[in-house]
């Protein structure tokens, strides 16, 4: 059987379940508490770095310039000038530098725009720590229905499609309360999350689909939860069912806050390779919207190259992604976009490119000496 996306995201869920238990979710709000930031762990998720001491840099009379070298092509790439909205999805596995990478968002004044956890949500927890400019979206990739039964909560579809495991439901609203029912206890022990998404790339009965939205919304909008809608896979949904699609958003504007998610890929090679029908799908579903007085927020909660499989190397993902950008920052009811992905899945981890995407989000490369020897004089002394 081939490890799609969902089944690898499902079998990660079991692996590492004490994430959403209560015991290891104390743990790590314990973690997050403290205000003074701990050492970076050398690899996995490290903890917050402490901002560096104001420091005097004096060049020794015998220092000699080291010769520049050539720009690197990232370095030439600006930013819109309202702020970037690239952001980061999150999965389970090593994101090296991603406390330098936030830490230098803030404090250039250009936090992150979007970050999209699933199940594990210390990446959220770490990105509010420091900003709540940054829009924090959730999913819950799995629930325990009982300690044998791991539910799949990516796609619930009709009862007559689907056979049923220790609970049953008869219509699309009963689905939505009974969903409810097993996400809730995730959703309370994750207060930093400001949006939860539910189905992910269930691209397929629609209408029931709507049926559980507008259900759903009722749900979360009494406890104060607001939801992520829909999450079609890249290429969707069809223009036959874009009614649908616009009578949970028309409901979704009324009240709630609430917000609609897609997804957009390139099948093969770059973001910007790909066809409108793709990469910027997106606008044709919006001037639909538009015209239906239906238009809520979006967040491409997940966006990618090739597919989402294989990371295509540092100044190739950060050119791509800056042209991503530039498309987004012509569209105001996008909030950003969730760039596939840090952490374990198929060879995409992009985490060698987080210092250069900060160079790029900030408008400020890095910190590099440029004379040697060099004496440092601690100011605070």
């Amino acid at each position: 059987m081939p490890l799609t996306r969902r089944r690898f995201l499902k079998i990660s869920t079991a692996l590492g379940a004490t994430l959403v238990l209560p015991s290891g979710c104390r743990s790590l709000l314990d973690r997050i508490s403290v205000l003074q930031p701990t050492p970076t762990a050398t690899s996995g998720t490290s903890a917050l770095p402490t901002p560096p001491t104001p420091t005097t840099i004096i060049a020794s009379p015998l220092a000699t310039p080291v010769p520049t070298a050539t720009l690197a092509p990232h370095l030439k790439l600006k930013a819109p000038s309202g702020g970037s909205k690239i952001g980061l999805h999150v999965v389970g596995g090593p994101r090296d530098g991603l406390d330098e990478f936030l830490l230098r968002c803030v404090l250039a004044d250009r936090p992150v725009a979007v970050i999209k956890c699933v199940d594990d949500f210390e990446a959220a927890f770490k990105a509010k720590r420091l900003s709540d400019k940054t829009l924090t979206v959730g999913r819950v990739n799995a629930a325990w229905l009982s300690r044998k039964n791991l539910v799949d909560m990516q796609a619930w579809e009709p009862p007559e499609f689907t056979p049923q495991v220790e609970f049953n439901y008869t219509t699309a609203q009963e689905a939505a309360e009974k969903y409810y029912e097993l996400v809730l206890p995730t959703w309370k022990l994750n207060p930093v999350i400001d949006v939860w998404e539910t189905f992910n790339e269930f691209s397929w009965h629609w209408g029931w689909q709507a049926d559980f939205y507008l259900r759903l919304m009722d749900l979360a909008e009494a406890d104060g939860y607001r939801l992520g809608l829909w999450s079609p896979s890249a290429g969707n949904p069809p223009e036959e069912f874009y009614s649908e699609i616009a009578r949970t958003c028309r409901r979704a504007q009324e009240h709630g806050n609430h917000i609609l998610c897609v997804h957009e890929y390139s099948l093969e090679g770059l973001l910007k390779e790909a066809s409108p029908d793709m990469v910027t799908r997106y606008r044709q579903l919006y001037r639909y919207l538009e015209q239906q007085d239906a238009v809520i927020p979006l967040v491409i909660s997940e966006a990618g190259e090739n597919g989402g499989g294989g990371f295509m190397g540092v100044e190739t993902f950060v050119d791509d992604f800056a042209w991503y950008d530039a498309q987004l920052s012509q569209d105001s009811y996008v909030i950003g976009c969730a760039a596939w992905t840090l952490g374990n899945w198929s060879g995409s981890n992009f985490a060698a490119a987080l210092p250069a995407l900060a160079d790029y989000i900030t408008g400020q490369p890095g910190w590099t000496k440029t004379y040697l020897p060099l004496i440092e004089e601690n100011q605070t002394k």
